[in-house]
């Protein structure tokens, strides 16, 4: 089991580094330039922000087909990503919005399918008393290469901006060898259980389960307020009506987030594995609330960083309690089904969220979208509070 343990936590070591290059790219490049030098339009925006959960919908049966081909679960991960890493290599070709778009929405459907089938590479390979400490790792090492390459790749762009197309072939090389990391890595078949045959696979267990059902609803409120203020942050850092703060202060802005984030994940990650889970959810409750409030409330560079470091801070929790919270309530055997609704729902929500996000924008304003997106955390809380003493999520 050691050996297994420590083969297993070198080589998600290596594809998570690789992920930290994958997730900035998204989650800020990918719109920066579609702001900057694309001239996206409101829709393409979204949709581009929206790619994640797209993918998030196809998990539970992605799930299933995984049980169905009966081959290691990190083979069909590894293939996956390699569609991954054809379509960012595709998108380095390309100049206009609308196969930029296609591309990046391809490519963000085929990594969004990693959490689902990693949970049961973690649930198998890691001990259930030290896999949040093994998670936070991951977090720490894609955040380390995340702010690095963040930080040089803004001050890049702002001396070479109509060369972003090395982004992509950056992206597409670090998907390719995560792929490779994949197919090294030990994992078994995932198993086939009477939900494998439902057409709904995992999705039953949400009306069936009902503890699990109330706290994906909390966790679906809660998301929803986080995500939809996600592609708004770069909005309201580089876009009309925002501060209006350079490239390389973005940068900035997100190394510090990514700071924020490895110096805590280690501490989170011993907390997920001691504590009950309802108060750790619920303290990262607070993190959010008050990044959110500080950050779209600021004027200026420094309560954007001061906001995007609770942020970064909420993060380094947030990541594992998302990735593992499942093996808290789930029976042995059904984390990967389990983990597939959750990831299914975080696409509902992720879907939406941008779309409301920029409606809400329109209509409040970036202080009014911030009211309301904390709004959304504080009644999640609340939710959260009423399982709280429930014996399947104490540690």
């Amino acid at each position: 089991m050691k050996d297994l343990t420590q083969r297993t936590l070198r080589l998600d070591l290596f594809r998570c580094s690789l992920n930290g290059i994958l997730e900035v790219g998204f989650n800020v490049f990918v719109i920066l330039v579609a702001i900057r030098f694309l001239d996206a339009s409101q829709g393409y925006k979204s949709v581009l922000a929206a790619g994640s959960a797209f993918g998030f919908f196809l998990m539970p049966w992605t799930v299933r087909a995984c049980s169905i081909f009966n081959k290691p679960v990190t083979h069909i991960a590894g293939i996956i990503m390699a569609i991954c890493s054809l379509a960012l290599l595709s998108c380095s070709q390309v100049k206009s919005i609308v196969p930029y778009t296609v591309f990046l929405v391809i490519a963000q459907i085929s990594l969004s399918q990693m959490p689902g089938l990693m949970i049961h590479v973690y649930s198998s390979n890691y001990k259930s008393n030290k896999r949040g400490q093994n998670i936070s790792w991951n977090f720490i090492f894609a955040s380390v290469v995340g702010m690095v390459f963040t930080y040089y790749f803004g001050l890049f762009l702002d001396s070479n901006g109509g060369q972003y197309h090395y982004l992509f072939w950056g992206m597409g090389l670090a998907a390719f060898f995560a792929s490779v990391a994949l197919f090294l890595m030990p994992s078994s078949e995932v198993k086939p259980s009477r939900s494998s045959s439902n057409l709904f696979g995992g999705l039953t267990f949400i009306w069936k389960d009902r503890l699990f059902g109330r706290m994906l609803f909390g966790w679906m409120l809660m998301g929803l307020g986080v995500i939809m203020t996600i592609p708004l942050r770069i909005e309201y850092m580089v876009g009309n009506g925002g501060i209006g703060i350079s490239n390389s202060e973005v940068a900035i802005i997100v190394v510090v987030y990514s700071f924020a984030g490895v110096l805590t994940s280690r501490a989170w990650g011993k907390l997920f594995d001691r504590v009950s889970f309802v108060p750790y959810r619920i303290s990262l409750n607070i993190f959010l609330f008050s990044s959110v409030l500080i950050f779209f409330l600021s004027t200026n560079f420094w309560g954007l960083l001061i906001g995007s470091t609770l942020a970064g801070v909420a993060n380094g929790g947030a990541s594992i309690a998302w990735s593992l919270w499942v093996t808290k309530l789930a029976p042995s055997g059904l984390e990967a089904e389990y983990m597939g609704a959750h990831v299914f729902m975080t696409g509902v929500r992720g879907a939406c969220a941008p779309f409301v996000g920029y409606s809400i924008l329109g209509i409040l304003g970036f202080e009014g979208m911030a009211y309301f997106s904390c709004s959304l955390i504080f009644v999640s809380g609340l939710i959260f509070l009423t399982v709280v003493k429930s014996p399947r999520l104490m540690a």
